[in-house]
């Protein structure tokens, strides 16, 4: 898993160095690139994936919450993933694992609350 943490935070940098270096319209052909070389198979393919509850692409998709990357859309991507993994057939480990994404995420809500 280690490995995998580390690929997707190369890639985060890589697509932040991108952002930040190409200009506008020729960066989000790059972006499209960078994205669909992160996720195994490409990006839509993922998703397809998860919904079909491929293990390895549910895999994926768990450490890239986990990680929590840094880059343009990376939210967005996180958000869809865990709507997607909330519906996904997880093993009991998997599951929990997705569950300390979830209560981390609802701690830093209730905090930003107040």
């Amino acid at each position: 898993m280690q490995n995998l943490q580390d690929f997707i935070r190369e890639m985060a940098k890589l697509i932040r160095e991108a952002h930040s270096e190409i200009p506008g319209s020729k960066f989000l052909a790059e972006y499209q690139e960078l994205i669909d070389r992160m996720f195994p198979g490409g990006y839509t393919k993922t998703f397809e994936k998860i919904q079909a509850g491929e293990g390895s692409a549910v895999e994926f998709g768990l450490v890239f919450v986990e990680v929590q990357p840094y880059f343009f859309r990376s939210q967005y991507i996180r958000t869809k993933l865990i709507r997607m993994l909330k519906h996904a057939r997880l093993s009991s480990l998997q599951t929990e694992r997705l569950k300390q994404v979830l209560d981390v995420e609802h701690v830093k809500k209730m905090k930003r609350k107040t």
